[in-house]
């Protein structure tokens, strides 16, 4: 049984409780037992060098423009913690590089917001653009950002099977009894790990700056955000740091 089967089995569970409480209903045509749900999904946390073998991977496509474009989508997922659907969807009227800005418009919560970037990042979308401008603009400033030969929005079954070739080249794979290998979708899950343990590295007050990593990442709550970080050896090792760093005077003290 998938997530999703689940999911809509138990709204339809209690849209028929509810019916048959009131006898609107005299019987629930649900099954009386339910399939297991599998497990959720574990994100894969990249390491740097893996995210480094990643990107040099992407010079084995071709044509060059596809070269281009998945090694700049790559960085751009890592910059920015977006979602892949949020980054194929984006239009050239959403990239303000000048002001290092990005508008991200209908999110998964149906919300616009502003994510700025940094200097680095900016550099790597600049040459991207200059290319993309010699390529169809039918809508516009409206086009798509990245984008194929033709100018349109590439499609996100491409990237996935063009990700799975440079995940080949990379040789990054989970072990062979794993139900699935690591995902494109995981690059967002390693920003906001790394950026974390950055900032245990850095004596930085990170339960306050988990309100803002959420906002940037688009949840709605920080409680998405909590769940959303996978805890690795290296964020664990950063946390137990931190902790006998508070922890070390009041044992002395005893």
């Amino acid at each position: 049984m998938t997530t999703r089967w689940g999911l809509k089995f138990h709204i339809l569970h209690s849209f028929y409780r509810y019916a048959l409480e009131r006898s609107f209903v005299s019987t629930s045509p649900l099954p009386l037992s339910v399939p297991k749900l599998p497990p959720p999904l574990t994100p894969y946390i990249y390491t740097v060098d893996e995210l480094n073998r990643l990107v040099a991977a992407t010079a084995t496509l071709q044509p060059r423009l596809r070269s281009l474009t998945l090694r700049s989508l790559l960085l751009f997922l890592y910059g920015t913690g977006m979602r892949i659907g949020e980054a194929l969807s984006l239009r050239l009227q959403d990239v303000d590089l000048a002001e290092r800005l990005l508008t991200v418009h209908d999110t998964k919560f149906f919300k616009t917001r502003l994510v700025p970037i940094g200097p680095r990042l900016t550099e790597v979308m600049s040459d991207y653009l200059s290319r993309r401008r010699q390529l169809p603009m039918a809508s516009g400033e409206a086009s798509a950002f990245f984008a194929t030969h033709e100018g349109i929005h590439v499609d996100y079954k491409v990237v996935n099977k063009l990700f799975g070739q440079l995940r080949t080249v990379a040789e990054i794979r989970r072990e062979s009894t794993a139900r699935y290998q690591p995902r494109i979708h995981d690059i967002r899950h390693t920003a906001a790990v790394h950026r974390v343990v950055a900032w245990y590295r850095t004596g930085a007050d990170v339960q306050r700056l988990l309100l803002q990593l959420a906002t940037y990442l688009g949840h709605k709550d920080i409680r998405s955000t909590q769940r959303y970080l996978s805890m690795t050896p290296e964020l664990l090792n950063e946390a137990s740091l931190r902790f006998e760093h508070y922890a070390r005077p009041e044992v002395c003290h005893d």
